[in-house]
């Protein structure tokens, strides 16, 4: 028994389609004209780009791990670095100073803080221990400023790990699996059907039927997609004048 079932690209297209009576049932993404397949591939990639900002899913979390360098107070990351390479990073959830001279490692949390406070403080460059970081994600790689700058002793002896949310990989070929557990499938094939629905001139009754059910899968995996854990919340009490703001 397995429990991995999943489809891939063009399955995904061919099943969209099928969805809204545009192919036979037994058409595949070979006996359909390629350049259906193109834009139906197309409007696939932008609607998961758009779902990419809709809320921050689970399997999308990861950590990225920084080596602080001495005097150094910005690091870039993305697919060409320079500082780590890596997908950039959409948005900051949690960071961490993690102290890798002693045994076991000690995490201590980093404070994260908007581009607004980072702007105000006025000495940026003031060295030691970072307590503060802020990410700014920018068009292909994203940028990290540590507040207070490594010193030397903090570049030895210290590592940041950023818990972040990643982008979803682009689905590029017609063999590969969407970068989604198997149970988001459903959700796709009906999203993309919906995409497609005014493109291939659906009536209106029939369109309204394929969007309801796109809206039905994708909520329920939304609203399953979380964490159960308890949640707190405490009055933000952080306080810069210390450090000249």
């Amino acid at each position: 028994m397995s429990s991995n079932y999943s489809i891939t690209r063009d399955q995904i297209i061919i099943t969209a389609l099928r969805k809204i009576g545009a192919v036979e049932p037994g058409d595949t993404s070979a006996t359909i004209d390629a350049n259906i397949v193109t834009n139906c591939a197309q409007a696939l990639n932008l609607m998961v780009k758009q779902w990419m900002t809709e809320g921050i899913k689970l399997w999308t979390v990861t950590e990225y791990t920084l080596t602080p360098v001495a005097s150094q107070t910005e690091y870039i990351i993305g697919p060409s670095g320079p500082d780590l390479v890596a997908d950039k990073p959409l948005r900051l959830i949690q960071g961490v100073i993690r102290n890798i001279s002693v045994t076991p490692y000690v995490d201590t949390p980093l404070q994260i803080i908007s581009k607004q406070e980072y702007m105000a403080l006025g000495s940026k460059f003031s060295t030691g221990i970072a307590n503060s970081v802020y990410l700014n994600p920018g068009l292909t790689s994203a940028s990290v400023k540590l507040f207070l700058t490594p010193d030397t002793a903090t570049a030895t002896n210290y590592r940041i790990v950023l818990t972040c949310q990643k982008p979803i990989n682009d689905i590029s070929s017609s063999s590969s699996v969407p970068d989604f557990p198997n149970e988001w499938m459903q959700a796709l094939v009906w999203g993309l059907a919906d995409q497609l629905s005014l493109e291939f001139g659906l009536p209106i009754n029939h369109r309204q039927e394929v969007m309801l059910r796109a809206e039905k899968y994708k909520e329920n995996l939304v609203d399953w997609d979380v964490e159960y854990e308890s949640t707190f919340f405490q009055p933000d009490a952080r306080n810069f004048s210390s450090f000249g703001k």
